[in-house]
């Protein structure tokens, strides 16, 4: 294995350790699935009240169509979205965000970065720089999936 297969190995490996890192940051914040603050997250970091469920699914494949029914029927029923059909185009069904879906998800990324602070409290300057850089440079790499 050579050096760049080492480096994907080490990168592999962390991966798979943070996960339940992550997973448990989201069940210490809120009852929601990752899927369900991930749609509530699409609408609000995009400024939007409204976006189709075809939307939904093309970003955030891949994920079944029936999953995502699944998921937008349990956040409907939380009161957290509305689904509606286009006034437009009746075959397409519209996913609006509720006030409380707003408030729920502003809620949530308030106490995920109150954990947070508490795990990195104790880095150092550098250590906190390099975490920033090594987030970005993985955003850049997972462009591209």
């Amino acid at each position: 294995m050579g050096l760049k297969g080492e480096h994907l190995e080490a990168v592999f490996s962390g991966m798979r350790r943070v996960r339940p890192a992550f997973r448990k940051l989201f069940s210490l914040s809120s009852d929601l699935s990752d899927m369900e603050v991930a749609i509530l997250g699409k609408m609000v970091d995009r400024g939007v009240r409204e976006v189709s469920i075809r939307d939904l699914y093309d970003d955030l494949s891949p994920i079944r169509p029936s999953k995502l029914t699944q998921v937008t029927n349990r956040l409907e029923a939380k009161g957290l979205i509305k689904k509606e059909r286009d006034s437009r185009d009746r075959r397409r069904i519209n996913v609006v965000i509720t006030r409380q879906g707003r408030r729920e998800y502003e809620r949530l990324q308030e106490k995920m970065r109150s954990i947070l602070y508490g795990a990195i409290q104790d880095l150092s300057s550098e250590e906190l720089d390099l975490l920033a850089r090594s987030l970005q440079i993985w955003e850049r790499a997972l462009e591209r999936l």
